[in-house]
């Protein structure tokens, strides 16, 4: 084949992998680009087989990327004129393209094998690429190591676990391990997590937009709807069932309420951490009195100003007092044990609140001016300092000077 030639296929194959890489980033919350969920996206009777269907759709993407590349290195061998000594040098150093091995491709029924399964759900039409596709050496697994590799699939996706990684350490082609992931019909736990904590930051994230000061209260107040309640109503818009609903449950592994109360915040800015040496930059914060829950909102960074504290005392925190109080009127001589245990509830989350009222007061004092322009690090370093958010953000140890000192004395 002419060098121009190989030239071209090269620069068609690498933009097809570009292509691929941008429409999966579609699905990420943390991208530019991001469009939506994946529970959006894909449908399904329930959650898990929405999750499924995504994580089908998105090995197939990524199987093709990687027969890509195995076609790619070819191609650069062949322009570059390796010798075979060369070659087998080069890849006995970088190892030999997971997409060059060969394939356990059985006939699923009709005359159809997993290669013609796989062209036909990735849509393949690329002749270079079929001609590699069907090129590729027809090898057995023995039962029990595909055993062995399905009972991996809980895993896939964990930390130095991706599609590529798994294959690799496996000595599979991509195309085998998308097949038998379908087949096994696993939803990895870790990986559905992630999906729904993705989903709940982004449809929280649009319920503060749509909100008129961007601060949602995490129990109900007059006039105001909590959370959980809101987010329902959201889903339901989206076009989930009630059972559907329940379901975010089980992806996440615990209640969505005990979530969203104690592990939301934390998650979302662990899950934001890109760069371990720089700040987390969570663009919800939770804000809380503390463990009693005497208070408890999210707020929206884009609308977080030195108003937003004024709001907070008149139009959030006073009504949950009053709430409060009205509730231990009408607990007055009931004297069941459920009754004792609410009255001493109620009474340290009003102690609670005082205090966090008490710290806001501080804030306003010492002219706390938050603005969007000056960073995540930069505006939550003082509500940090107050103990006013639900999970630390800045870390507070390490090296000279901890990122939270840093950037509470930040001068931009």
């Amino acid at each position: 084949m002419k060098l121009k030639n190989l030239e071209k296929i090269i620069s068609i194959l690498s933009k097809k992998n570009v292509d691929i890489k941008i429409t999966n980033c579609t699905y990420k919350v943390i991208e530019t680009n991001f469009e939506q969920s994946p529970l959006i996206a894909f449908q399904g009777v329930s959650l898990n087989d929405r999750v499924l269907a995504y994580l089908n759709f998105e090995n197939a993407q990524l199987t093709q990327v990687l027969i890509n590349e195995a076609i790619i290195n070819e191609l650069i061998f062949e322009v570059s004129e390796l010798s075979d000594a060369d070659r087998e040098q080069v890849e006995a150093k970088m190892g030999r393209s997971i997409g060059q091995l060969g394939i356990t491709n059985y006939e699923l029924g009709g005359g159809k094998t997993i290669v013609d399964l796989f062209i036909e759900e990735a849509k393949i039409t690329d002749e270079v690429v079929l001609e590699h596709l069907r090129s590729l050496p027809f090898i057995e697994f023995d039962p029990e190591r595909i055993r062995e590799i399905k009972e991996g699939f809980p895993t896939l996706y964990q930390s130095n676990n991706d599609l590529e990684e798994f294959c690799i350490r496996h000595q599979v082609n991509p195309i085998n391990v998308w097949y038998w992931f379908k087949e096994a019909n696993v939803v990895p736990a870790a990986r559905a997590a992630e999906i729904a904590l993705e989903f709940l930051a982004d449809s929280i994230r649009t319920l503060l937009q749509e909100d008129d000061d961007g601060i949602i209260p995490l129990v109900g107040l007059p006039g105001e709807v909590a959370l959980s309640q809101r987010l329902e109503q959201y889903c339901l818009h989206k076009g989930f069932t009630a059972a559907q609903y329940i379901q975010l449950d089980s992806l996440l592994g615990r209640t969505l309420n005990d979530y969203l109360e104690n592990h939301f915040f934390n998650q979302l800015s662990n899950h934001l951490n890109l760069f371990m040496y720089l700040p987390k930059t969570p663009f919800i914060w939770h804000l809380t009195s503390g463990d009693y829950k005497g208070f408890d909102a999210c707020i929206s960074i884009y609308k977080w100003n030195r108003d937003s504290l004024f709001k907070l005392k008149t139009r959030y925190i006073n009504t949950r007092i009053e709430n409060l109080e009205y509730r231990q009127i009408q607990l007055q001589g009931v004297t069941s044990a459920q009754a004792q245990a609410e009255k001493e509830l109620i009474r340290h989350q009003l102690e609670e609140i005082q205090v966090f009222l008490s710290k806001i007061d501080e804030l306003i004092a010492e002219g706390y001016d938050p603005k969007l322009d000056d960073g995540v690090a930069k505006n939550i370093a003082p509500l940090q300092k107050k103990g006013l958010l639900r999970a630390e953000v800045l870390k507070t140890t390490g090296g000279k000077k901890s990122q939270l000192e840093k950037y509470l004395n930040a001068d931009w």
